[in-house]
C-alpha cells in the first residue's frame, strides 16, 4: 500500500485527501453532486444507441436537475449587467414575450417559407410545437430558457440541420458561437449548461461506437459554431411574425450568415444503427466548394 506521495505515480501527487462527515457524495460542483446527472453523464457518453431506450428517454430528468441546480439569482445578476447597454436586450427581457402559436397554425404557409418547412416538418412527425410542457417564467433566466425552447426549431431551419440525431449539432454548436459571441463568458457558459451535457456525450460515445462519424461530426460543429458567431443575436428575434418569409430572405432577416441547408439523414441512420454502414462521401470544405 503506497505510504507517502513519493511513492505515487507523478501525475496523482497534487491529490490532498479532503475530510467530510457526510455519508453522501460531496464535491465543488453541484453537477456531480446531482445522481440524476451523473447517471445522464454517465450513460450518453457509455451508451450505444440502442432502440430499446430512446436517446431522448433521460432529457426530461436532465431538464428537471438543472432546472434546480443551477445558480438562478447569478444569471439574473449577469442578464441585469448585460442590459445595461443593450436596449434591445433590456427590451426583450421586460416583455417576456412568449409565443402561442400551434401546428397548425403554419398549414397555410407557403412551401419553402420557414413557417411552411417547419409545419413540414411536424406534420411528418405528427408532433406539436411544444417538446416540453411551458410555464410561466419568473426570472430572467426562465424566459430565456423557455423562449429558447420555442426557437429551437427555427435554429435548426436557419442554420440548416436536419431534424434528427446528427442534425441537432447544429443548433447546439450554432448556440454556442452565438451566445458567445454576445454574451460575457461566464453568463453565455451557464446558459449553455444543459446544451453542454445535452451534447457533449454525443462526442464521447461517436468515437467508442461510432467512429466512421466522429470526424463528420466535428466538421458539423465548427460549422454550427461558425455561423453562430458570425450572426446576430439569434435570441431575440420574434419569428413567429416572419413565417412566410423564404428561407434564404429569413436568414437575410434576421442576420444568420454562413448557413446552408445539410442533409444528415444517412448520417443519423447510422447513428441510429437503423444501417449498418456508412462512408463519408465528402469533407464539409469539399462539400462547400461544391457550391
Amino acid at each position: 500500500m503506497t505510504k507517502n506521495k513519493e511513492e505515487l505515480p507523478y501525475l496523482m501527487r497534487a491529490y490532498e485527501p479532503v475530510k467530510t462527515e457526510s455519508s453522501l457524495l460531496v464535491s465543488s460542483s453541484p453537477y456531480l453532486n446531482d445522481y440524476r446527472i451523473r447517471e445522464w453523464v454517465t450513460s450518453q457518453c457509455l451508451r450505444r444507441n440502442g432502440k430499446d431506450n430512446a436517446q431522448t428517454y433521460g432529457i426530461p430528468m436532465l431538464i428537471s436537475a438543472m432546472r434546480e441546480v443551477q445558480p438562478h439569482d447569478r444569471i439574473d445578476e449577469l442578464f441585469n449587467e448585460a442590459r445595461r447597454d443593450w436596449p434591445e436586450l433590456d427590451k426583450w427581457l421586460d416583455e417576456r414575450w412568449l409565443s402561442t402559436l400551434r401546428r397548425d397554425d403554419m398549414a397555410s404557409c407557403p412551401e419553402g417559407s420557414i413557417g411552411g418547412i417547419w409545419y413540414k416538418q411536424l406534420a411528418s412527425a405528427n408532433m406539436e410545437v411544444d417538446i416540453i410542457e411551458g410555464f410561466e417564467p419568473r426570472s430572467s433566466f426562465e424566459y430565456f430558457f423557455m423562449r429558447g425552447v420555442q426557437t429551437h426549431d427555427f435554429m435548426h431551419i436557419l442554420a440548416g440541420g436536419g431534424f434528427n440525431f446528427i442534425g441537432e449539432i447544429i443548433p447546439a454548436y450554432l448556440k454556442y458561437g452565438n451566445l458567445f459571441r454576445h454574451l460575457d463568458p461566464e453568463l453565455a457558459g451557464l446558459l449553455n449548461a444543459q446544451n453542454t451535457l445535452l451534447t457533449g456525450p454525443m462526442f464521447i460515445r461517436g468515437p467508442l461506437h461510432y467512429p466512421q462519424l466522429f470526424m463528420r461530426m466535428w466538421d458539423l460543429a465548427n460549422y454550427a459554431m461558425d455561423v453562430g458567431r458570425n450572426s446576430d443575436p439569434l435570441f431575440l428575434p420574434r419569428y413567429e411574425d416572419w413565417l412566410d418569409l423564404p428561407l434564404e430572405e429569413a436568414r437575410k432577416k434576421f442576420g444568420v450568415r454562413g448557413a446552408r441547408t445539410i442533409d444528415t439523414t444517412r448520417e443519423s441512420a447510422f447513428w441510429d444503427e437503423t444501417v449498418d454502414t456508412w462512408q463519408e462521401d465528402e469533407t464539409m470544405e469539399e462539400a462547400v466548394a461544391a457550391e
